[in-house]
């Protein structure tokens, strides 16, 4: 009896609601058929395009000739670094454009613009992804914000495991004396001092310390 009532039961409610089953139904297909579609055809194809177009710019870009990877050359047909980034959204290529851009606007003195095409970059290499940091800091330093800097700096020393590591937790710990963050400037350079004592930046690091906790009022000589 049970097994009747239920599919009595079934019968009812789709009876009821055959509208809305059979919409749901379609929105379904309809979403399955849009997720094949962009990730068979019209992505690969983006990338593709992407890849195309970004490809000319590394010349320059390897030769520092920032100003034909943001504004391209008179006369010639080509898509800037920025217009590949902004077009070509959700590709690998994008993001790497995304990168070129704000490399090259930092170069040339446009930092708040390069930050907002370094933000977009997302690399997947941890490296890559520390360099970033370590960039977008260095713009915020140039727009007197040392605070963001030293943030941005300490971000790129925790995810960085390369030789720069020290270079950006040194880097951190200055900023963060600018911005009189004196207690977060001296963990930087003590990070320094027994985490990367063979590092080049560790030679002088007991001078930053010891000028830190003079500025802190606890120095004893």
């Amino acid at each position: 009896m049970a097994i009747a009532f239920n599919s009595i039961s079934i019968k009812q409610f789709y009876a009821v609601n055959k509208k809305v089953v059979t919409l749901a139904g379609s929105t379904i297909v309809s979403v399955i058929t849009i997720t094949l579609f962009w990730s068979l055809y019209w992505h690969p194809l983006r990338e593709s395009e992407a890849a195309a177009k970004l490809a000319p710019l590394h010349h320059y870009f390897e030769k520092d000739s920032f100003y034909v990877v943001l504004k391209g050359i008179k006369g010639k047909k080509m898509m800037t670094a920025p217009e590949i980034a902004d077009s070509y959204f959700l590709t690998d290529k994008s993001n790497e454009a995304a990168m070129m851009a704000g490399l090259a606007y930092m170069q040339t003195g446009k930092f708040e613009k390069a930050i907002s095409y370094l933000e977009q970059a997302e690399p997947k290499d941890q490296f890559l992804s520390a360099g970033i940091l370590s960039a977008r800091a260095h713009c915020y330093s140039e727009l007197g914000k040392p605070d963001k800097a030293a943030d941005l700096y300490a971000e790129a020393g925790s995810k960085s495991s390369s030789e720069f590591s020290a270079q950006y937790w040194k880097n951190a710990g200055i900023h963060y004396e600018k911005a009189e963050s004196y207690s977060k400037a001296l963990d930087c350079y003590e990070k320094i001092k027994n985490e990367y004592s063979s590092a080049a930046e560790a030679s002088d690091i007991d001078k930053y310390i010891s000028k830190v906790k003079a500025l802190q009022g606890d120095f004893n000589p």
